[in-house]
């Protein structure tokens, strides 16, 4: 699956407020990025050029993140992109995808 294919698979995004699931998004994992503004770019990887990654920027109230990731499997880059998030926000929150489902903040 291509970085564009994986872009657009579906996923849903829970969290809950005072014990109340909500539904925050249902969409694209692109859809959810762009909504959260976590900006994606190509890089390269420092020690061998021929290793092809993703870089996320994900930003949180005064905190910013960089994740870069060296793996083929974009879906499974974009599902981990917004699992850091998620766990940056600090709630309760559910990720369901067609491949995976993950829950985030739950002690």
């Amino acid at each position: 699956m291509d970085k564009n294919e994986a872009a657009n698979q579906h996923v849903t995004i829970s969290w809950w407020n005072f014990g109340t699931k909500t539904l925050d998004y249902k969409g694209t994992y692109q859809g959810y990025l762009d909504k959260r503004d976590i900006k994606i770019e190509n890089i390269v990887h420092p020690n061998d050029k021929d290793y092809k990654g993703l870089r996320f920027k994900i930003s949180v109230s005064s905190a910013t993140c960089t994740y870069d990731v060296f793996d083929s499997d974009y879906e499974r880059c974009y599902f981990e992109a917004i699992k850091i998030f998620l766990t940056m926000l600090g709630d309760k929150a559910s990720v369901v995808t067609n491949r995976w489902e993950q829950k985030v903040n739950w002690r």
